[in-house]
């Protein structure tokens, strides 16, 4: 996809993970990944919620806190794909850790 947008994040372990940034309601393939769900402002990208899915696409349409997802603004998804289930955890964590996602707590 041209003009993708990527941000990296660094957890608490500082180990920096790259994420593409696509528009909330993109059709995405289902693939293992450590997910953000974000709302874009005027000073950038707010994490509402970091996750971790083996099947991306399918587990965000059904996510049970899509209504909070909601009423907290969300407008994008960053995406880092990780195939293995103990990486995507760890990565996870790390991140959760670091930034403390209100949904997250």
């Amino acid at each position: 996809m041209e003009n993708e947008q990527t941000l990296i994040l660094s957890g608490t372990s500082q180990n920096a993970y790259t994420f593409t940034i696509y528009p909330f309601n993109a059709t995405l393939v289902s693939f293992g990944a450590v997910y953000l769900v974000l709302r874009l402002d005027k000073t950038g990208y707010f994490i509402i919620y970091i996750g971790r899915s083996s099947a991306l696409y399918q587990d965000l349409r059904h996510h049970p806190l899509m209504p909070e997802f909601d009423q907290a603004g969300k407008t994008h998804i960053g995406v880092h794909i990780e195939a293995t289930i103990t990486e995507r955890y760890k990565k996870q964590m790390d991140l959760v850790v670091r930034f403390a996602p209100l949904l997250n707590m």
